[in-house]
Protein backbone atom coordinates (compact mmCIF):
# COMPACT_ATOMS: atom_id res chain seq x y z
CA UNK A 1 0.00 0.00 0.00
CA UNK A 2 2.69 2.37 0.94
CA UNK A 3 4.48 1.57 -2.32
CA UNK A 4 1.69 2.86 -4.14
CA UNK A 5 1.35 6.05 -2.25
CA UNK A 6 4.87 7.15 -2.83
CA UNK A 7 4.20 7.30 -6.31
CA UNK A 8 1.33 9.59 -5.89
CA UNK A 9 1.47 11.93 -2.79
CA UNK A 10 4.06 14.73 -4.54
CA UNK A 11 2.25 14.14 -7.96
CA UNK A 12 -0.59 15.52 -6.68
CA UNK A 13 0.84 17.90 -4.66
CA UNK A 14 2.16 19.27 -7.78
CA UNK A 15 -0.61 19.35 -9.49
CA UNK A 16 -2.51 21.45 -6.40
CA UNK A 17 0.69 24.28 -7.02
CA UNK A 18 -1.67 27.16 -8.18
CA UNK A 19 -4.36 26.10 -5.38
CA UNK A 20 -2.11 25.95 -2.85
CA UNK A 21 -0.59 29.54 -3.76
CA UNK A 22 -3.80 31.18 -3.51
CA UNK A 23 -4.99 29.79 -0.46
CA UNK A 24 -1.61 31.45 1.11
CA UNK A 25 -1.78 34.63 -0.54
CA UNK A 26 -5.60 34.88 1.14
CA UNK A 27 -4.08 34.10 4.46
CA UNK A 28 -0.86 36.23 3.68
CA UNK A 29 -2.75 39.39 2.90
CA UNK A 30 -5.35 39.07 5.69
CA UNK A 31 -3.31 38.27 8.80
CA UNK A 32 -4.50 37.89 12.24
CA UNK A 33 -2.70 37.34 16.02
CA UNK A 34 -3.24 35.55 18.62
CA UNK A 35 -6.29 34.08 19.57
CA UNK A 36 -8.33 36.45 17.49
CA UNK A 37 -8.61 34.48 14.39
CA UNK A 38 -11.81 34.76 12.94
CA UNK A 39 -11.75 35.01 9.44
CA UNK A 40 -8.81 32.87 9.40
CA UNK A 41 -10.58 30.33 11.28
CA UNK A 42 -13.61 30.42 9.20
CA UNK A 43 -11.72 29.89 5.90
CA UNK A 44 -9.74 26.54 6.76
CA UNK A 45 -13.47 25.63 8.18
CA UNK A 46 -14.78 25.92 4.84
CA UNK A 47 -12.12 24.41 2.66
CA UNK A 48 -12.21 21.60 5.57
CA UNK A 49 -15.70 21.78 4.95
CA UNK A 50 -15.26 21.35 1.13
CA UNK A 51 -13.21 18.39 1.42
CA UNK A 52 -15.94 16.59 2.98
CA UNK A 53 -14.01 16.86 6.79
CA UNK A 54 -16.02 17.95 9.83
CA UNK A 55 -13.84 20.52 11.20
CA UNK A 56 -14.51 20.65 15.32
CA UNK A 57 -13.67 23.72 17.47
CA UNK A 58 -10.45 22.83 20.18
CA UNK A 59 -10.05 25.71 22.74
CA UNK A 60 -10.45 29.37 22.22
CA UNK A 61 -9.85 29.49 18.29
CA UNK A 62 -8.27 25.71 17.03
CA UNK A 63 -9.44 23.60 14.94
CA UNK A 64 -9.47 19.78 14.44
CA UNK A 65 -10.49 17.37 11.91
CA UNK A 66 -9.78 13.70 11.60
CA UNK A 67 -9.30 11.30 8.32
CA UNK A 68 -8.64 7.74 8.16
CA UNK A 69 -10.26 4.29 10.12
CA UNK A 70 -11.15 4.46 13.31
CA UNK A 71 -8.77 1.83 14.18
CA UNK A 72 -5.59 1.63 15.18
CA UNK A 73 -3.02 4.94 15.71
CA UNK A 74 -3.41 7.88 15.54
CA UNK A 75 -0.98 10.61 14.06
CA UNK A 76 -1.23 14.41 14.71
CA UNK A 77 0.04 16.54 12.10
CA UNK A 78 -0.22 20.72 13.36
CA UNK A 79 0.13 23.96 11.45
CA UNK A 80 -0.17 27.15 12.64
CA UNK A 81 -2.56 30.01 11.97
CA UNK A 82 -1.48 33.56 14.21
CA UNK A 83 0.45 36.29 12.34
CA UNK A 84 2.89 38.93 14.40
CA UNK A 85 2.41 42.44 15.32
CA UNK A 86 4.45 43.42 12.34
CA UNK A 87 3.64 46.17 9.07
CA UNK A 88 4.83 44.36 6.39
CA UNK A 89 7.65 45.83 4.33
CA UNK A 90 7.89 44.17 1.35
CA UNK A 91 6.85 44.94 -2.34
CA UNK A 92 4.48 41.63 -2.63
CA UNK A 93 1.26 42.00 -4.73
CA UNK A 94 -0.40 40.31 -1.92
CA UNK A 95 0.73 41.87 0.78
CA UNK A 96 -0.96 42.34 4.26
CA UNK A 97 -3.41 44.89 4.28
CA UNK A 98 -3.51 45.62 8.08
CA UNK A 99 -0.69 46.56 10.67
CA UNK A 100 -0.27 42.53 11.05
CA UNK A 101 2.25 40.22 8.96
CA UNK A 102 3.01 36.80 8.14
CA UNK A 103 6.17 37.13 9.53
CA UNK A 104 6.84 33.63 10.37
CA UNK A 105 5.64 31.34 7.73
CA UNK A 106 2.53 30.24 9.63
CA UNK A 107 0.53 31.01 6.55
CA UNK A 108 2.25 28.55 4.74
CA UNK A 109 1.99 26.26 7.48
CA UNK A 110 -1.76 26.24 7.58
CA UNK A 111 -1.86 26.17 3.83
CA UNK A 112 0.22 23.18 3.54
CA UNK A 113 -1.58 21.51 5.74
CA UNK A 114 -4.82 21.97 4.32
CA UNK A 115 -3.16 20.94 1.06
CA UNK A 116 -2.22 17.64 3.06
CA UNK A 117 -5.29 16.99 4.02
CA UNK A 118 -6.82 17.05 0.69
CA UNK A 119 -4.45 14.73 -0.41
CA UNK A 120 -5.34 12.23 2.75
CA UNK A 121 -8.73 12.53 2.49
CA UNK A 122 -7.92 11.31 -1.76
CA UNK A 123 -6.85 8.45 0.04
CA UNK A 124 -8.89 7.62 2.84
CA UNK A 125 -9.39 4.33 2.45
CA UNK A 126 -5.97 3.43 2.30
CA UNK A 127 -3.79 4.89 5.17
CA UNK A 128 -2.58 2.47 7.11
CA UNK A 129 -4.33 4.40 10.38
CA UNK A 130 -6.14 7.83 11.32
CA UNK A 131 -4.09 10.99 11.35
CA UNK A 132 -5.54 13.86 13.55
CA UNK A 133 -5.22 17.91 11.36
CA UNK A 134 -4.34 20.68 14.24
CA UNK A 135 -4.57 24.15 13.45
CA UNK A 136 -3.54 25.96 15.91
CA UNK A 137 -3.72 29.65 17.10
CA UNK A 138 -1.70 32.05 19.35
CA UNK A 139 1.53 30.02 18.67
CA UNK A 140 3.72 33.34 18.49
CA UNK A 141 2.69 34.37 22.07
CA UNK A 142 3.12 30.19 23.40
CA UNK A 143 -0.26 30.07 24.30
CA UNK A 144 -2.29 28.15 21.65
CA UNK A 145 -1.02 24.49 22.11
CA UNK A 146 -1.67 24.74 25.89
CA UNK A 147 -4.70 25.95 25.07
CA UNK A 148 -5.84 22.85 23.02
CA UNK A 149 -4.30 20.05 25.04
CA UNK A 150 -6.74 21.56 27.78
CA UNK A 151 -9.18 21.35 25.78
CA UNK A 152 -8.49 17.47 24.92
CA UNK A 153 -6.46 18.08 21.62
CA UNK A 154 -4.66 15.01 22.71
CA UNK A 155 -7.73 12.56 23.11
CA UNK A 156 -10.90 11.53 21.51
CA UNK A 157 -9.12 9.81 19.92
CA UNK A 158 -5.99 9.47 21.73
CA UNK A 159 -3.22 10.21 19.96
CA UNK A 160 -0.14 8.46 20.00
CA UNK A 161 2.86 10.46 18.02
CA UNK A 162 2.72 13.84 15.98
CA UNK A 163 4.77 16.15 13.96
CA UNK A 164 5.14 20.19 12.89
CA UNK A 165 6.46 21.95 10.30
CA UNK A 166 8.06 24.99 10.07
CA UNK A 167 10.00 26.74 7.22
CA UNK A 168 13.45 27.76 7.49
CA UNK A 169 14.53 30.29 5.16
CA UNK A 170 18.35 30.16 6.96
CA UNK A 171 18.96 26.92 5.99
CA UNK A 172 21.76 26.20 3.27
CA UNK A 173 19.31 23.75 0.78
CA UNK A 174 17.29 24.74 -2.22
CA UNK A 175 14.04 25.72 -1.76
CA UNK A 176 11.25 22.42 -0.92
CA UNK A 177 14.12 20.77 1.02
CA UNK A 178 12.58 18.81 4.33
CA UNK A 179 14.86 18.65 7.01
CA UNK A 180 14.91 15.80 9.38
CA UNK A 181 15.10 16.74 13.31
CA UNK A 182 17.95 14.63 15.14
CA UNK A 183 16.68 13.08 18.48
CA UNK A 184 16.18 15.43 21.41
CA UNK A 185 16.06 18.80 22.12
CA UNK A 186 15.07 20.51 18.86
CA UNK A 187 13.95 24.18 20.21
CA UNK A 188 14.85 25.38 23.14
CA UNK A 189 12.94 26.71 26.16
CA UNK A 190 11.43 30.37 26.15
CA UNK A 191 10.35 32.52 29.31
CA UNK A 192 8.57 35.81 27.92
CA UNK A 193 9.64 38.38 31.47
CA UNK A 194 8.73 41.83 31.96
CA UNK A 195 11.06 44.19 34.39
CA UNK A 196 9.37 47.17 36.15
CA UNK A 197 11.64 49.92 37.89
CA UNK A 198 10.09 52.26 39.58
CA UNK A 199 11.47 55.79 40.63
CA UNK A 200 10.32 59.11 41.31
CA UNK A 201 9.42 61.51 38.49
CA UNK A 202 10.49 65.25 37.99
CA UNK A 203 11.21 67.80 35.85
CA UNK A 204 14.24 67.24 33.72
CA UNK A 205 16.01 70.01 34.89
CA UNK A 206 16.43 68.88 38.77
CA UNK A 207 17.25 65.28 38.27
CA UNK A 208 18.29 65.89 41.97
CA UNK A 209 14.49 66.22 43.09
CA UNK A 210 13.87 63.25 40.82
CA UNK A 211 14.88 58.99 41.21
CA UNK A 212 15.51 58.85 37.12
CA UNK A 213 14.72 55.18 36.37
CA UNK A 214 15.98 55.19 33.17
CA UNK A 215 19.51 55.14 34.58
CA UNK A 216 18.50 52.27 36.68
CA UNK A 217 17.10 50.61 33.99
CA UNK A 218 20.20 51.56 32.11
CA UNK A 219 22.24 49.80 34.53
CA UNK A 220 19.91 46.96 35.23
CA UNK A 221 19.71 45.88 31.42
CA UNK A 222 23.78 46.09 31.07
CA UNK A 223 23.98 43.59 34.33
CA UNK A 224 21.43 40.86 32.69
CA UNK A 225 24.18 40.09 30.22
CA UNK A 226 26.82 39.93 32.64
CA UNK A 227 24.84 36.27 33.47
CA UNK A 228 26.07 34.59 30.44
CA UNK A 229 29.36 35.99 30.02
CA UNK A 230 30.23 36.01 34.01
CA UNK A 231 28.24 33.39 35.44
CA UNK A 232 27.72 30.37 33.18
CA UNK A 233 30.00 27.91 31.21
CA UNK A 234 31.15 28.95 28.17
CA UNK A 235 29.40 26.69 26.20
CA UNK A 236 25.59 27.50 28.16
CA UNK A 237 23.37 27.80 25.73
CA UNK A 238 21.52 31.02 26.71
CA UNK A 239 19.83 33.52 24.45
CA UNK A 240 18.50 36.54 26.64
CA UNK A 241 17.01 39.32 24.58
CA UNK A 242 15.36 42.97 25.97
CA UNK A 243 13.07 43.67 22.88
CA UNK A 244 11.33 46.57 24.55
CA UNK A 245 11.98 49.49 26.72
CA UNK A 246 9.36 51.98 27.82
CA UNK A 247 9.64 55.14 30.00
CA UNK A 248 8.88 59.03 30.09
CA UNK A 249 6.19 60.49 27.10
CA UNK A 250 8.37 64.01 26.89
CA UNK A 251 11.99 64.88 26.43
CA UNK A 252 11.84 66.91 29.59
CA UNK A 253 10.57 65.09 32.37
CA UNK A 254 11.77 62.46 34.18
CA UNK A 255 9.71 59.42 34.65
CA UNK A 256 8.14 57.50 37.25
CA UNK A 257 8.65 54.31 35.43
CA UNK A 258 10.12 52.37 33.28
CA UNK A 259 9.25 48.72 31.55
CA UNK A 260 11.40 46.77 29.94
CA UNK A 261 10.27 43.07 28.25
CA UNK A 262 11.93 40.34 26.67
CA UNK A 263 12.67 36.72 26.47
CA UNK A 264 15.02 34.00 27.92
CA UNK A 265 15.64 30.96 26.02
CA UNK A 266 17.76 28.24 27.01
CA UNK A 267 18.26 24.31 26.56
CA UNK A 268 19.15 23.00 30.06
CA UNK A 269 16.36 22.84 32.77
CA UNK A 270 19.01 23.95 35.47
CA UNK A 271 20.46 26.87 33.50
CA UNK A 272 17.33 28.43 32.75
CA UNK A 273 16.17 28.35 36.58
CA UNK A 274 19.29 29.82 37.96
CA UNK A 275 19.59 32.16 34.82
CA UNK A 276 16.11 33.17 36.16
CA UNK A 277 16.76 33.65 39.67
CA UNK A 278 19.73 35.89 39.12
CA UNK A 279 17.42 37.91 36.45
CA UNK A 280 15.03 38.50 39.62
CA UNK A 281 18.15 39.35 42.12
CA UNK A 282 19.61 41.62 39.68
CA UNK A 283 16.73 43.75 39.01
CA UNK A 284 16.28 44.33 42.92
CA UNK A 285 19.44 45.17 43.70
CA UNK A 286 20.52 46.95 40.82
CA UNK A 287 17.67 49.14 41.09
CA UNK A 288 17.86 49.72 44.91
CA UNK A 289 21.72 50.72 44.06
CA UNK A 290 20.01 52.99 42.32
CA UNK A 291 17.49 54.46 44.61
CA UNK A 292 14.74 52.87 42.76
CA UNK A 293 12.44 49.89 42.86
CA UNK A 294 12.64 46.62 40.76
CA UNK A 295 10.65 43.85 39.45
CA UNK A 296 11.37 40.99 37.57
CA UNK A 297 8.05 38.90 36.59
CA UNK A 298 8.09 35.80 33.74
CA UNK A 299 4.83 35.99 32.15
CA UNK A 300 4.28 33.02 30.00
CA UNK A 301 6.44 30.57 28.05
CA UNK A 302 7.01 26.90 27.58
CA UNK A 303 9.49 24.15 27.87
CA UNK A 304 11.98 22.69 25.09
CA UNK A 305 10.73 20.85 22.03
CA UNK A 306 12.23 17.41 22.12
CA UNK A 307 12.48 14.89 18.71
CA UNK A 308 12.00 11.48 19.69
CA UNK A 309 13.65 8.75 17.96
CA UNK A 310 10.35 6.37 17.63
CA UNK A 311 8.90 9.65 15.08
CA UNK A 312 11.81 10.38 13.22
CA UNK A 313 12.98 6.26 12.53
CA UNK A 314 10.00 5.39 10.54
CA UNK A 315 9.68 9.32 8.85
CA UNK A 316 13.25 9.21 7.81
CA UNK A 317 13.05 5.78 6.50
CA UNK A 318 10.35 6.46 4.28
CA UNK A 319 10.54 10.78 3.02
CA UNK A 320 12.93 10.41 0.45
CA UNK A 321 11.26 7.95 -1.60
CA UNK A 322 8.17 10.20 -0.80
CA UNK A 323 9.38 13.84 -2.21
CA UNK A 324 12.92 12.76 -3.95
CA UNK A 325 16.12 11.76 -2.57
CA UNK A 326 17.60 15.55 -3.15
CA UNK A 327 14.70 16.69 -1.10
CA UNK A 328 14.95 14.94 2.46
CA UNK A 329 17.95 15.32 4.45
CA UNK A 330 18.94 14.89 8.55
CA UNK A 331 20.31 17.43 10.19
CA UNK A 332 22.83 15.49 11.35
CA UNK A 333 24.07 15.08 7.74
CA UNK A 334 24.49 19.29 7.59
CA UNK A 335 27.32 20.56 8.13
CA UNK A 336 27.64 24.27 9.41
CA UNK A 337 24.65 24.03 11.07
CA UNK A 338 24.27 26.04 14.17
CA UNK A 339 22.09 24.99 17.17
CA UNK A 340 18.27 26.63 16.88
CA UNK A 341 17.56 28.59 20.07
CA UNK A 342 14.39 29.38 18.49
CA UNK A 343 10.96 28.17 20.29
CA UNK A 344 7.58 26.41 19.50
CA UNK A 345 4.76 25.62 21.76
CA UNK A 346 4.47 22.80 20.14
CA UNK A 347 6.56 21.80 23.00
CA UNK A 348 3.93 21.36 25.24
CA UNK A 349 2.47 18.48 22.87
CA UNK A 350 6.13 16.84 23.04
CA UNK A 351 6.01 16.68 26.45
CA UNK A 352 3.00 14.74 25.98
CA UNK A 353 3.49 12.29 23.17
CA UNK A 354 6.92 11.63 21.18
CA UNK A 355 6.74 14.19 17.95
CA UNK A 356 9.20 15.66 15.71
CA UNK A 357 9.88 18.84 14.18
CA UNK A 358 10.88 19.28 10.68
CA UNK A 359 12.43 22.32 8.61
CA UNK A 360 11.13 23.39 5.10
CA UNK A 361 13.93 25.53 2.73
CA UNK A 362 11.63 28.16 1.93
CA UNK A 363 14.12 31.48 0.97
CA UNK A 364 13.57 34.01 -1.18
CA UNK A 365 15.98 32.74 -4.33
CA UNK A 366 15.86 36.62 -5.72
CA UNK A 367 18.64 37.60 -3.04
CA UNK A 368 21.56 36.31 -2.11
CA UNK A 369 20.95 37.50 2.11
CA UNK A 370 17.29 36.29 2.76
CA UNK A 371 15.65 37.88 5.65
CA UNK A 372 14.82 35.87 8.48
CA UNK A 373 11.80 35.33 10.19
CA UNK A 374 10.09 38.04 12.13
CA UNK A 375 11.45 40.40 10.09
CA UNK A 376 9.33 42.89 8.22
CA UNK A 377 10.86 42.35 4.67
CA UNK A 378 10.51 38.61 4.71
CA UNK A 379 9.92 36.98 1.49
CA UNK A 380 9.89 33.17 0.94
CA UNK A 381 9.65 31.20 -1.84
CA UNK A 382 6.26 29.36 -2.85
CA UNK A 383 8.02 26.95 -4.95
CA UNK A 384 8.67 24.83 -1.62
CA UNK A 385 4.99 24.83 -0.73
CA UNK A 386 4.02 21.71 -2.95
CA UNK A 387 6.99 20.04 -0.75
CA UNK A 388 6.01 20.91 2.62
CA UNK A 389 2.21 19.31 1.84
CA UNK A 390 3.67 16.24 0.52
CA UNK A 391 6.34 16.19 3.52
CA UNK A 392 3.34 16.69 6.05
CA UNK A 393 1.44 13.82 4.42
CA UNK A 394 4.04 11.19 3.44
CA UNK A 395 4.59 11.87 7.39
CA UNK A 396 2.00 10.75 8.43
CA UNK A 397 1.56 7.54 6.28
CA UNK A 398 5.23 6.66 7.15
CA UNK A 399 4.80 6.66 10.15
CA UNK A 400 1.25 4.90 10.67
CA UNK A 401 2.91 2.29 7.98
CA UNK A 402 5.71 1.46 10.58
CA UNK A 403 3.11 1.12 13.47
CA UNK A 404 0.70 -0.61 11.87
CA UNK A 405 3.01 -4.00 11.04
Amino acid sequence: MIEKLKDNILKEALEMKDEIIANRRVLHENPETEFNLKDTVNFVETKLSEMGYEPQKCGKSGITALVGPDTGKVFLLRGDMDALPIVEETELEFKSTNEFMHACGHDFHTTMLLAAAKILKNHESELPGQVKLMFQPAEEILEGAKDMIADGLLENPKVDAGLMIHVAPGVPADNGTVVISQPGITQSSADWFEIKIKGQGGHGSMPHNAVDPITAACHVHTALHEIHSRELPADAMVVLTVGEIHGGNTSNVIPENVVMKGTLRTLDLDVREQVKKRMEEITQHVAAAFRCEGECVFTNGCPTLVSDSSVIEPIAKHLADFIGKDKAFNLADMPGMSANMGSEDFAYVSQQIPVLMLGLCAADARVSHPYPVHHPKLVLSEDALPYGAAAYAASAIAWLTENTK
